[in-house]
């Protein structure tokens, strides 16, 4: 036999693995009785092609695997894609761009039939390029997240949880991006340190610190510290404070959140436009006024400067405050945390919007309990404890996305009655009729970690398929750091529920 002096993995393997495909090696036949091996493999976004660190994941469940198979186990490795969300849209307003063309040239069915013809391409890509790496996944159960098995269990997940009162509809503040216009739950706020302005306002008896001079129209408070004995005696009282639109009057508030030693130790409140605040307005019964757009531009609350975009309303404003004697002074170097769009890098505008929430003060209470009781091994096991902080501290899950590419909220409102809210699996009509009532569909889909949170269980069939009894639940799941508290806690948490 004449062996070629160096190997051609091109030359033999793409023929092996076809091999293996048609002899059906890595569709497992469930034996009771025999152990079972699973891992649900972590879905690659449909928008581009592997990158090596899938390569890694994926290798390192493919050595469990072929492991598991070499001891008999019943080896189960599910393959899928991720139709992922907000993350896809925008990759498809980049080639969108790149032809001259906007997301705002189509309308929502045509953008969203314009993504979907793009990410089968990409699916087709990384499928051949999974076959290359030889991963020994079982292709027969390829599910992608926009399959109707996930649909379908993503909505009977959502009206599980709105019966037993885990999920509700609420005018909250959510993270906001005025470019790409949705909103984005908190773990996907990217902060960082800028060197921002730090502008001195005068409030009748107050020197107010604030990096935001624009969002003062909607001021409704002054708030100090309860012990700060400089301004114990105006606690409790209005004052009349000069504006640039007039005089008007604010409550002075005691409140432990204001640090005393923050700037003049009086901070203004603008409940709609900041988290502490929005906090600080539930906590004293404060009004929440809008002034901000969402497109990022001031309403008509700023006056003169509605329209103006807020760089451009700061900048003006703060001319115009020092022109009337109301801006103290401006501290050009004041370094400060600020969340920006992960894609884009906007600053993120605090927003007052009307969305979908989870309450997971209720859903991470079980979740935390079996980690507790080390249900789950992780590795490195000092992951553990980071989970679990990080569950014990999470705010209420804002699910709800502005944009076209999603699995659309399976909810119809009430046009006569606006908390009225009904649940309906069909979303393809826009308006239904029901007991002599008209209801219009919810425009939002889906936060894309929704359902891969549910890709564990999603992907057998849940709740009545053969699948999930025989391989529920996955025994491994193999994850970079980047996406272990959103995921992976969505999966944990989900799948405790």
């Amino acid at each position: 036999m004449n062996l070629p002096k160096t190997y051609e993995p091109s030359a033999y393997e793409s023929d092996i693995y076809a091999l293996w495909e048609k002899s059906q090696a890595f569709t497992p036949v469930f034996k009771k009785g025999t152990p079972t091996f699973t891992s649900v493999m972590p879905p690659p976004n449909a928008n581009a092609n592997l990158h090596i660190g899938h390569s890694l994941n994926y290798a390192l469940i493919d050595i469990a695997a072929r492991y598991h198979r070499l001891k008999g186990d019943t080896t189960l490795v599910l393959p899928g894609a991720d139709h992922a969300g907000f993350e896809t849209q925008v990759v498809y307003e980049k080639h969108l761009a790149a032809e001259g063309k906007s997301r705002f040239d189509f309308n929502r069915e045509e953008l969203y039939d314009g993504i979907y013809n793009f990410v089968q391409n990409n699916k087709d890509n990384f499928e051949n390029q999974l076959r290359s790496l030889g991963v020994s996944c079982d292709w027969s159960r390829f599910t992608f997240t926009l399959d109707e098995k996930v649909v379908t269990t993503s909505y009977a997940t959502f009206k599980k949880m709105w019966d037993d009162g885990l999920i509700y509809r609420g005018e909250r503040l959510v993270n906001y991006c005025t470019n790409h216009r949705t909103s984005f739950a908190d773990i996907e706020v990217v902060y960082e340190e800028r060197t921002s302005p730090l502008y001195y306002l005068v409030y009748g008896p107050f020197t107010l610190a604030t990096t935001r001079p624009e969002t003062k129209f909607g001021d409704t408070a002054v708030a100090v510290h309860p012990d700060d004995e400089r301004y114990k005696k105006f606690v409790n009282q209005v004052i009349t404070v000069e504006g640039l639109n007039g005089p008007f009057e604010l409550r002075v508030i005691a409140d432990t959140m204001v640090d005393p030693k923050f700037g003049t130790g009086a901070v203004k409140i603008t409940p709609a436009h900041d988290f502490n605040d929005y906090e600080a307005g539930q906590r004293h019964n404060l009004p929440a006024v809008r002034v901000i757009n969402h497109d990022g531009t001031m309403n008509h609350r700023a006056g003169k400067y509605e329209g103006m975009n807020v760089s451009e309303a700061r900048k003006a404003i703060a001319k115009d405050l020092r022109a009337k004697g109301l801006l103290e002074k401006v501290d050009e170097h004041y370094k400060n945390r600020v969340g920006t769009c992960y894609k884009c890098s906007t600053v993120i505008e605090p927003m007052l919007m009307d969305q979908w929430f989870i309450d997971m003060k209720k859903l991470a209470a079980p979740a935390i309990a079996q980690l507790k009781k080390d249900a789950i091994t992780f590795y490195p096991a000092a992951k553990k404890d980071q989970v679990i902080t990080y569950l014990q501290t999470v705010r209420d899950w804002n699910i709800s996305r502005q944009i076209a590419w999603g699995i659309p909220i399976p909810a119809y409102q009430n046009i006569e009655d606006s908390d009225d809210w009904i649940f309906n699996g069909d979303t393809s009509s826009e308006i239904i009729e029901q007991n002599g009532k008209t209801y219009k569909r919810d425009p939002d889909v889906f936060d894309t970690w929704f359902s891969s949170g549910q890709w564990p269980f999603a992907t057998l069939g849940y709740p009545n398929s053969t699948d999930y009894n025989d391989y529920y639940p996955t025994n491994l799941m193999e994850t970079g750091i980047d996406i272990l508290y959103r995921t992976k806690n969505c999966c944990r948490s989900l799948g405790v529920e």
